[in-house]
């Protein structure tokens, strides 16, 4: 099975229920796991035995193919009798090209009474061999009051503008409100505004993000040529001011042809093996491309 969704929809929390459901030995077609049983006490500790999740690692923020193939492995023991043996590919998409082809054998050929969660921001990215061999289902905002009610509750600022108009989830909402995010997105609006605005040398704002996974800064790279082209074409963007001002501080530094190119370029990074690679071998090839067109763009 494979969910899908904006980022911070809360797949997290669904798939998660699904999982518990499906181990749990009273489940309730309504609420799910009973949270009483002994499976949902194993849960709650973390110890159940036919239980897995794989969740990305690392500097790369990435899930890798030997950890893939061990949860292969495990899947094809057998289930307990009249039990299920469940496992949860959190951020699926953010497997490389051979942990995700190490999985194709066994959506073809599942174990008996075993069951594959896969949950995803970015669906494409997964190759097309994967997405056509799961069950796939789409999560959306369906209550968008009864969200706005809980950001409101969160102390969320600007909820209601924030809901609209982000492309974001609730979850991931309340996330940009903590000091780790704040921190990390100050620095990648810096970088982008002195790769743009010729304020910094290339090698200089390269090792300025090295320490940050290189899949998260093309995420939001990503994000902010989209919202360039939009700018070109007078779209609000729904970003918070200070994102909003760097995008209309860089917009003219390339025309609309160039920012839909510069977005396609990161997105196929993005859906390579480049995002698991180190960030600085990743951004010095895009940074120095997009300082070169930038100078052409002003010299022209």
């Amino acid at each position: 099975m494979l969910f899908c969704g904006a980022t911070g929809i809360g797949k997290q929390q669904f798939v998660r229920f699904v999982a518990e459901a499906l181990l749990c030995r009273n489940p309730h077609r309504l609420t799910g796991a009973c949270g009483e049983c002994d499976a949902c006490a194993q849960l709650s500790a973390g110890a159940h035995a036919d239980f897995r999740v794989l969740n990305p690692e690392g500097a790369s923020a990435t899930i890798k193919v030997d950890a893939v193939r061990e949860l292969v492995s495990w899947m094809q023991l057998s289930a307990p009798a009249g039990r299920y043996r469940v496992a949860l590919i959190d951020a699926s998409d953010a497997m490389n090209r051979n942990a995700a082809n190490s999985l194709l054998k066994t959506l073809e050929e599942p174990g008996e009474r075993a069951v594959l969660i896969l949950a995803a921001s970015k669906p494409g990215v997964l190759p097309a061999t994967i997405r056509s061999r799961c069950q796939s289902t789409v999560l959306n905002l369906s209550d968008f009051n009864n969200a706005l009610n809980w950001l409101q509750a969160q102390g969320v600022p600007d909820a209601e503008q924030q809901l609209r108009h982000s492309g974001l989830g609730p979850y991931a909402i309340v996330n940009q409100q903590t000091e780790e995010w704040q921190a990390t997105h100050k620095l990648l609006q810096k970088a982008w505004g002195d790769l743009f605005l010729m304020r910094a040398s290339v090698g200089k704002i390269v090792d300025s993000l090295k320490d940050l996974p290189a899949s998260a800064c093309l995420t939001v790279f990503a994000s902010w040529t989209l919202a360039a082209v939009k700018q070109h074409q007078n779209i609000a963007i729904g970003s918070d001011p200070a994102t909003s001002q760097l995008v209309s501080e860089v917009q003219t530094s390339l025309d609309n042809v160039q920012w839909f190119a510069l977005h396609d370029r990161i997105q196929a990074l993005y859906r390579s093996d480049s995002a698991s690679f180190k960030t600085q071998a990743v951004l010095e090839g895009l940074f120095a491309d997009i300082r070169n067109m930038t100078q052409v763009t002003n010299q022209g």
